[in-house]
C-alpha cells in the first residue's frame, strides 16, 4: 500500500518573456502590494512590499532580458526606472520570488508610455494535497493566465508524465507509478514552480 508524503521542496524561478500584466497584484498570498505605476513620460515605478528580496526584470517582446536586478526584502520597496533609451515597442516588468510572480506589460510609443491596468498576469505558489489514495490535487492560483505546464519527473530526472491544463485545479492520479521521490514542475512558460512529493 503506498501513501504519499508530501513536502514542498525549493521553488525553480525561469524568467522569460512575459504575457501581459497590470498595474497591481494582489492574490493574497504575497503578490499584494504590488504595483507598477508611471511617474513621468517614459518612466515606471515598481513598488513591492515582500519580506524576501524580490527578483525584477525588464523583457522586450522578443523575449530579450534589457534589465535583471533585485530589490531588497523590506517591507515596502520601490524601483525607478527610466526608459527614455528604448524604441516604440511592447516591454514587461516583471517581478516575483520563490511564492509569487507577476508580469506588467508597458507599450512606449513616441515619448509616451502606458500601462494596462486591465491586463495583469500573476501566479503564486502551487499546493499539492493527496485527496486520496495514490491521488494528488494541484491547486495553482493564478490570474489571466490561459494554461499551465505540468511534468512530473522520477528520481533520475526523467520525466513519467507531460501536460498542459486550463484553471487552477488539476488532479493526478499516481497510482501505476512505482515508490519513490517525484519532482512536479507546474507553470506557464514565463514562471514554473517545483515540488518534490515522495510516493511511498
Amino acid at each position: 500500500m503506498k501513501q504519499f508524503r508530501l513536502s514542498i521542496a525549493v521553488l525553480l524561478s525561469v524568467w522569460s518573456l512575459a504575457g501581459m500584466g497590470g498595474a497591481k497584484a494582489d492574490t493574497g498570498s504575497g503578490v499584494s502590494g504590488v504595483k507598477v505605476v508611471k511617474s513621468e513620460s517614459k518612466k515606471v515605478r515598481l513598488y513591492t512590499q515582500a519580506s524576501l528580496p524580490v527578483d525584477v526584470a525588464i523583457i522586450d517582446a522578443d523575449g530579450n532580458v534589457l534589465y535583471r536586478g533585485e530589490t531588497k526584502g523590506q517591507k515596502q520597496a520601490m524601483t525607478s526606472f527610466n526608459l527614455n533609451s528604448l524604441p516604440d515597442g511592447q516591454y514587461y516588468i516583471t517581478a516575483g520570488n520563490n511564492a509569487w510572480w507577476m508580469s506588467q506589460a508597458l507599450t512606449i510609443k513616441g515619448n509616451s508610455l502606458t500601462i494596462d491596468e486591465r491586463n495583469l498576469q500573476q501566479l503564486t505558489q502551487p499546493t499539492l494535497t493527496a485527496y486520496e489514495k495514490n491521488k494528488i490535487e494541484v491547486s495553482l492560483p493564478a490570474t489571466n493566465v490561459d494554461h499551465a505546464n505540468v511534468v512530473i519527473y522520477d528520481a533520475q530526472s526523467n520525466p513519467v508524465y507531460t501536460d498542459t491544463f486550463k484553471g487552477s485545479v488539476r488532479r493526478f492520479d499516481l497510482s501505476s507509478l512505482p515508490a519513490g521521490s517525484y519532482t512536479f514542475v507546474v507553470g506557464p512558460d514565463q514562471k514554473q514552480f517545483t515540488s518534490r512529493i515522495d510516493v511511498r
